[in-house]
Order: C-alpha cells, then structure tokens, then sequence
C-alpha cells in the first residue's frame, strides 16, 4: 500500500512540476511577446517626437538667424549650415534636412552628414514590426498649434512667414533599430525562461529531498515505534507463556504423584492422574494457540487484495463454525447483501476476521448475564459512508463496558479467562490494511455490535 501511495504521490508530484514549467514558459514568453510589442511601438513613437522636436528647435533657431528674410537666410549659408550641422550631427535617423519656400521649392539643404534616403516610401515595406503608418501620431502640438501630419517621416514646420522646414527619417533605421531590440529582448526572454525553469528545478529537487527527508524520518519513527510494541510484545509474551508453563510444570509434578499412587494399587491415583494430563493438555494447546496468535501480529503476510464479493468470506466462515455453533446449542445466522458486495478484498485474511469475531460472539454468548444464544452475522451498506460496506457481528451476550471497549484491542488484553489477547489486534490490523475500520459498539439493552468497514470496489 505505501508503494502505491508513494507511486501515486511521484506521479502527481511530476504532473505539477510540469503544468508549472509549462504555465511559467508561456508566461514568460507570452510577456516578452506583449513588451517586445509594446517597446518597439515606444521606439517609434519617441524617435518620432524626438525628430519633431528637433525639426521645431530647427525652425525657431533658423527663424531667429533669418530674422523671417529669405535672402538672409541664402547670404548666411556658413553660419546656417554650422547651426543646422551642431543640431543633427550624430542623428542617424536623419535623411533630409531641408528649408522650402511658399512654392515648395528647396531654397537650402544641409549638406553635411545624413543617411541615405531609402525608396520605397511606403510604411511598413522593411517586413516585421515595419514602422508604423500616420496613425501612431495623428496629430502633434507644437509652438504653432496643433499639427495634423500627413507622413510621419517627412516632417514639414513652419519657418517664420516665409517657408518651411522639411526633416526626412529613415524607416530602414528605425526598424533596425526596433530589429537591435528584438533580438536584445528574445535573448533576455530566453535567460529568463531559463532561469524560472532553472528556479523551479531547484524548488522540485529541494521538494524531492524534503520528502525523502521526511520519508525517511516517518520510516524511522516506525521502527521505532514497531521496536518499542515489539518490546511490550515481548513483555506480555513472556508473561502469558509462564503462566501456562507454570500450571503445566505443577500438574507433571502432581501427574508423577498419581501415577506412584496408581502404581502403588490406589485407585484414586489413576482418576487423578487422567484429570491432570488433560490439564496438563489444555495448557500446552492453549500455550501452542498463545504462540501462534503472536506469529500472526508480529509477522503478518502482505495482503493480496483482488475484486471479490464480501459475502463470500462471510458465507465460509459461518459455514465452518456452523457445527461448533450446534454443538453448543447456539443459533448462527448469516444475512447476506443482496445482490452481492463488491470490493477489493484478501478472502483468507478477512475469513480470517470473521472467524475470530464469530468466537468472541459465540463465547460471549455462553457468558453469565447473556440474554439470547443467538449470533447473527450481517453484511449490509455502511449508512454512515455511501462508499463502505458494513460486516458486523451481534451476539446477545452481557455486552462490553465502555472503558473496556477501547482496551479490548490492546496486546494480550481479553474479556475471556483463556483468551489471548491478541485476536482483536490481529482483526483490526487486517481490516485497517484493507482500509476500513474496526469498532465494537455496545450499550445497555442493546445487542453487542463488532462492525467491520471495507470501502467499496469503484465501478470501472
């Protein structure tokens, strides 16, 4: 059963770690899908506004050198080219730097460092994330008011009263630029899915160890705790076996006695020596059953549970105590579930239960203060559990007290003058290690109940 379990626990233990691992790769990849989104759209949007800036600081310096005159303006070619050149040197995403009077027509153009103008025009045309269309920036508040803007890349403002100032960007630098942090991002994406994974290997294997750990202490604290029993077994053991040796040593003495008398022509030596071998007898079978109980509880077999139907181990053993049951004069019946009683059951073991919950009923039936020499046994649905079938036991004895109930499955604690006190203990252990329970219920006026629960087979 703890193979099972600790199977089960491995398989659902794995199912986690990879749901998790699952869940945290497409968390992370899904993030660095929408920020990489995201991002590239701001690099656009802010070399667009950086640019237009630029343009307007362009416009208002020139306008100023100019004082609005076009003719200054072609008489300062120097100083203009030098203020134009200190403004855009090292603007990579310039193409054109350009003054256009009212007829459109190119009255200056910066002749110094620019990149090259790409063609085709059109948005978008480098693949990918290719820079946006007019939409990103439909309308920009500058000095002058607010702008609409046609195209993006070619911006156009106003310089004085006279014309224009006219400043290309390069689409191919921008995707470049937003191509630099596509690769910059699936990397660090990359590194960061690694090391959530990484992350969440070290919490499985700090998680595994942890069990181990634990599993390890669990199995230690039942060594100790079987230790510990085995030492209270072994203490009630020797107990119980002096008991009997004892009586058996004083009836040979007493035998040896008789059988001088007996040689000697007295009668009563012979009675009396047949009266203590049976006592002698008696005590050696008890001594023998006493032996074997004990084998049973401190080495018990591992269970076999296969599907079956819990009448039947309930129909074997009324049918084999049927004749000890006449014999005494004691009425023995069995009711059984109709329609059968499924469950994952080890037959022999659990015949095993019920034969010795049927003894205890039979001897408690022949005790003083029993009010019917009737046992019933009875397999019906547990009322308290949907899902467990309900063997009980009922006999008419004198019944149980509560303090004594609980004791009962105890080592070597018994109601009966030759009982061991190891029948209860063996019974609840079966029944445990098939997964039910064992409770004796007793109440004045009431018949005495031993009830035995087993979950019930789950249809496939």
């Amino acid at each position: 059963m703890a193979d099972l379990e600790s199977r089960a626990f491995r398989r659902r233990l794995t199912t986690v770690l990879v749901v998790l691992c699952l869940l945290t790769a497409g968390s992370v990849l899904l993030f660095g899908h929408l920020l990489f989104r995201t991002l590239s759209r701001s690099v656009y949007e802010n070399a667009l506004l950086d640019s237009r800036r630029d343009a307007e600081q362009l416009a208002q310096g020139l306008t100023e050198r100019t004082s609005g005159n076009l003719y200054t303006l072609r008489f300062k070619q120097t100083e203009i080219e030098n203020f134009v050149g200190s403004l855009v040197e090292g603007r990579q995403i310039l193409t054109e730097v350009a003054v256009l009077d009212k007829d459109k027509k190119v009255v200056y153009t910066y002749k110094g460092a620019v990149t090259q103008n790409e063609r085709p025009e059109v948005p978008g045309a480098e693949g990918g994330f290719g820079p946006p269309g007019p939409s990103i920036l439909p309308n920009e508040r500058s000095s002058g008011g607010e702008v609409a803007i046609a195209d993006p890349f070619n911006l156009e403002v106003p310089i004085g009263n006279f014309g224009v100032l006219r400043v290309g960007l390069s689409r191919k630098e921008l995707s470049a630029r937003v191509e630099k942090l596509r690769k910059e991002l699936y990397v660090r994406t990359f590194v960061a899915a690694v090391v959530s994974l990484l992350g969440i290997g070290a919490a499985s294997w700090a998680v595994l160890l942890l069990v181990k750990r634990n599993r390890a202490t669990e199995e230690a604290r039942v060594e100790a705790e079987r230790r510990a029993e085995l030492g209270e077994v072994a203490a009630g053991l020797a107990h119980e076996i002096r008991n009997p040796l004892n009586a058996m040593g004083l009836n040979l003495e007493l035998l040896e006695e008789a059988l001088q008398r007996s040689a000697a022509g007295m009668p009563a030596g012979r009675v009396k020596a047949e009266e203590l071998a049976r006592a002698a007898h008696h005590e050696s079978t008890r001594l023998a059953k006493l032996l074997s109980d004990f084998l049973a509880y401190a080495r018990p077999s591992p269970l076999a549970p296969v599907p079956g139907d819990l009448n039947d181990p309930a129909r074997e053993a009324v049918a084999f105590l049927a004749s000890e049951a006449d014999r005494r004069h004691i009425h023995l019946e069995l009711k059984e579930h109709p329609g059968g009683a499924p469950a994952l059951l080890d037959e022999a073991r659990v015949k095993q239960v019920v034969l010795n919950l049927i003894a205890n009923a039979l001897d408690a039936v022949e005790s003083e203060g029993a009010t019917a020499r009737e046992v019933v046994v009875s397999v019906t649905e547990d009322e308290a559990d949907a899902s467990a079938w309900r063997l009980s036991v009922e006999d008419r004895g004198p019944g149980i007290p509560e303090e004594k109930a609980r004791e009962l499955f105890k080592l070597f604690v018994s109601t009966k003058p030759a009982g061991t006190g190891l029948g209860l203990p063996i019974a609840e252990r079966i029944v445990k290690e098939h997964g039910g329970a064992l409770t004796l219920e007793s109440s004045a006026g009431e018949p005495t109940r031993a009830v035995a629960t087993f979950p019930k087979l789950s249809p496939v």
